[in-house]
């Protein structure tokens, strides 16, 4: 910018006229000397770094909102003794019905101490009286199981016995089949056994008649009442009847040999393991019902 200045003002010093331009001198237009190889230093810039922007947090607030809760109750009840109520709170409800006859059936629950929920059903009436189911009764001790008892062995027959009991039931089979064969042909008989008997009967009747018939042919009707004197009759003594000695019988009874019964021999029964009883005490609605159970 220097140099620019400095030649501004030596070209206006060798310029022969002078001419005002505006109050200015103006001389002209004149050739420039343009410097050749003309070299401008540049001062080195540097540059810091720039800093990283600050990391900015932000913090909101916790909200705490109350719990929402929703409060019910009702009760309704008429002339006949009728009633029902109930109630919804937090943490518990409760419903109850009762009937003209003095029933009552109900429910409730409650969140307990351990926040777990306890829901009880009842039912009272003059039937069963009180009756309860819940999630929270008492649970009785399990019941120990009971050993399982081994007897000895049953007899086994002997070979004599086997024997005896096989030819006893092949007898029986035999029986039972000419029973069979028996009523088979009295089956067959039977129908003839009927027209037999249906003949006799007719033939009986057939001969009835035919007496009927005589009797009614042979009879004479007397005018006057006749008297007919009983002749004497004479029955002559009974013959004396004498009756010869009975014959002797002799049966003969064959001799029967059994054979000797084998001995037999049990083992001894071990006798079983005996121990106090124990009582337990079960207390099946607290304040209300306990039972007692011996094991």
């Amino acid at each position: 910018m220097k140099v620019l200045i400095l030649l501004a003002l030596v070209g206006v010093s060798i310029a022969k006229p002078v001419t005002l331009y505006n109050s200015w001198p103006f001389g002209g237009y004149t050739a420039y000397n343009v410097p050749t190889n003309v070299v401008y230093n540049s001062p080195a810039v540097t540059y810091s770094a720039v800093p990283a922007p600050a990391t900015v947090t932000y913090t909101t607030p916790a909200l705490t909102y109350a719990p929402f809760a929703t409060k019910t109750q009702y009760h309704a009840q008429d002339e006949l003794g009728q009633a029902s109520f109930g109630y919804s709170h937090p943490g518990h409800a409760r419903a109850e019905v009762r009937d003209a006859a003095g029933g009552v059936r109900g429910s409730y629950a409650y969140i307990g101490a351990d926040g777990k929920e306890v829901r009880v059903n009842y039912v009272a009436d003059s039937v069963k009286g009180f009756r309860v189911e819940s999630n929270a009764l008492p649970v009785g001790p399990a019941v120990p199981e009971v050993p399982v008892l081994v007897g000895p062995a049953p007899v086994q027959d002997t070979p004599e016995v086997a024997e005896a009991k096989a030819q006893h039931a092949k007898l029986v089979e035999e029986a039972i089949a000419r029973n069979a064969e028996a009523d088979k042909k009295d089956a067959a008989e039977a129908p003839k056994e009927a027209e037999k008997v249906e003949e006799d009967a007719a033939t009986e009747k057939k001969g009835e008649e035919e007496v009927k018939s005589r009797r009614k042919r042979g009879a004479v009707y007397l005018a006057s009442p006749q008297v007919y004197a009983a002749p004497a009759v004479t029955y002559a003594a009974a013959p004396a009847v004498t009756y010869a000695a009975a014959p002797v019988v002799t049966h003969h009874v064959p001799t029967l040999t059994y054979a000797a019964a084998p001995a037999l021999t049990y083992s001894a029964i071990a006798a079983p393991a005996v121990r106090a009883a124990t009582l337990t005490k079960v207390v099946n609605t607290p304040g209300h019902a306990v039972s007692y159970r011996v094991d």
